[in-house]
């Protein structure tokens, strides 16, 4: 992680700024001498590039070579790429954008990069963002916010318990144990470009594959079995073999049982909202024999 006792080079200052004539924007797509004219533009390219920029996927964190960073930073705001942060002003200040750039598709901010990670040296610019590049999306953060989370496979529970064996035709009980990991509400947040997109996660229901070729959906996380239930069916989620599980397709005596958990994650922010359908997934077997009938 990049270490926050910070040393900052400041070419913009907070307060008392003072602007330099604006450049034109290159033709090369944004790629200029920050050096000599910190009023540079990105249209697509360079640190505000949304290609291979050095920061990953949602779901992933960000990195910088070879070293997990922060996807926003308190301070400098969201991550952008190579080592470098980008934050909108506000208020914006009374100054034109580069020649060419639309000043009602982006705005100014302030583009802070280390040096190298863990250096704690900051390097700061004026910089024009276009709007599509400047800040992003709702889901995108609220996709960061996922990231930030565990969604755990159900703690399985199951009868007869996996050290046991149970009988073709007699009840299966199929269960979670229930926690926030396993089952919600799990909730986090994001910030990035000015907004903060909260998440609810809360698991929907848990598809069980027997292991047999059939799937069992409970849109609950079961019943846990006690003793003193016998050899009733499961009240909530629950399963009976036809065949046992020592047959010519399981030559090893068991059922693999895999639960899948859906999860219904609701995000809002930004004058936005919407859902995103994680899965998690967990495995068990049993054995299941035939029921013996002895005759005399």
């Amino acid at each position: 992680m990049l270490i926050h006792n910070r040393v900052q080079t400041i070419l913009v200052l907070a307060t008392g700024m003072v602007f330099a004539a604006p450049a034109a924007a290159p033709a090369d797509g944004g790629q200029c001498d920050q050096a000599s004219n910190p009023w540079c533009s990105v249209d697509g390219s360079g640190p505000g590039d949304s290609g291979d920029s050095g920061g990953s996927g949602a779901g992933s964190g960000c990195t910088w070579q070879g070293q997990t960073v922060p996807c926003t930073d308190p301070d400098f705001g969201y991550y952008t790429g190579e080592g470098c942060y980008w934050e909108a002003y506000d208020p914006q200040p009374i100054h034109p954008p580069p020649d060419g750039q639309d000043p009602d598709n982006g705005l100014w901010g302030a583009m802070s990069c280390y040096t190298s990670p863990g250096s704690g040296v900051v390097t700061q610019i004026n910089y024009w963002m276009v709007d599509s590049q400047s800040r992003p999306s709702p889901e995108e953060l609220a996709q960061q916010a996922l990231a930030t989370i565990q969604l755990l496979g159900a703690r399985i529970g199951i009868a007869p318990r996996p050290g046991g064996s149970g009988a073709v035709g007699l009840p299966v009980w199929l269960w979670t144990t229930v926690t926030p990991g396993t089952w919600g509400p799990l909730a986090a947040s994001a910030s990035g470009g000015g907004i903060t997109v909260t998440i609810e996660a809360n698991a929907s229901r848990i598809v069980w594959d027997m292991g047999d070729g059939q799937r069992v959906t409970c849109d609950n996380p079961g019943t846990a079995y006690e003793a003193r239930f016998g050899f009733a069916s499961s009240p909530t989620c629950g399963y009976t073999y036809p065949r046992p599980s020592s047959t010519a397709d399981h030559p090893h005596g068991r059922y693999t049982v895999t639960a899948t958990t859906h999860w219904t994650v609701a995000w809002s922010g930004g004058g936005q909202s919407g859902v995103l359908t994680p899965t998690s997934q967990s495995q068990t077997s049993v054995e299941i024999g035939e029921i013996q009938v002895v005759s005399q």
